[in-house]
C-alpha cells in the first residue's frame, strides 16, 4: 500500500501561498476601487492650476450646462495644517449644502470633505484644513458635491502647494 498523503501535503504546502497571494491581490483591488479616489468620472469638468490658480486668486469654472461654480480658499498661499476659508458660488442651481472633497491627485491623504452652509441663494461658506505632506510639491483636487453627493459632482478644481 501507497500513502499519497506525504505528497498531497507536499503539493498543498507549496501552493497555498500562491492562493494567499491571489486572494489577497483580489482584496486589495477591491479595496482600492472603492475607497481610492480614481480619476474624475466622464463629464466633470477639471480646471487646472494652468488655467486658474487658487493660489493667487478664485476660480471660475464654466459649466457645459451654462452655469458655472466660483471657489475660493483664503489664506492665500494655503497652508498646510491651518483653517482655510472656504467660499463658493454656484450659479443655476441652489442646494441646501454643499460638500467640498479634498484629495491628493499623486498621493492619497486621507478622506477630507468639508460640509459649506448656504449663506444666500448659491452662496456657501465653511471651513476646512489641507493635510501635511511630506513632498515638496503637493497638487490637490477640490471636487464640489451639491448635496454632498458623489454623482451630483461636476467640477473639480486642482491646485498646487508647497511646503
Amino acid at each position: 500500500m501507497q500513502r499519497t498523503d506525504g505528497k498531497a501535503g507536499r503539493v498543498m504546502g507549496r501552493l497555498a501561498p500562491w492562493v494567499v497571494g491571489v486572494l489577497a491581490l483580489a482584496a486589495l483591488w477591491v479595496w482600492a476601487d472603492r475607497l481610492l479616489p480614481g480619476g474624475e468620472p466622464a463629464g466633470m469638468a477639471v480646471l487646472g492650476p494652468e488655467d486658474c490658480d487658487l493660489n493667487l486668486q478664485a476660480c471660475t469654472a464654466e459649466l457645459p450646462s451654462g452655469r458655472q461654480v466660483t471657489l475660493d480658499l483664503q489664506p492665500r498661499p494655503m497652508p498646510a495644517l491651518q483653517p482655510l476659508e472656504v467660499r463658493l458660488e454656484l450659479t443655476g442651481q441652489d442646494p441646501d449644502w454643499v460638500e467640498l472633497d479634498l484629495a491628493g491627485v499623486e498621493m492619497y491623504m486621507g478622506f477630507n470633505r468639508s460640509r459649506l452652509e448656504r449663506v444666500g441663494p448659491g452662496s456657501y461658506r465653511g471651513q476646512t484644513v489641507l493635510p501635511v505632506c511630506a513632498s515638496e510639491a503637493m497638487t490637490w483636487a477640490a471636487t464640489v458635491l451639491p448635496d454632498g453627493a458623489q454623482d451630483r459632482g461636476e467640477v473639480q478644481f486642482r491646485f498646487l502647494t508647497r511646503r
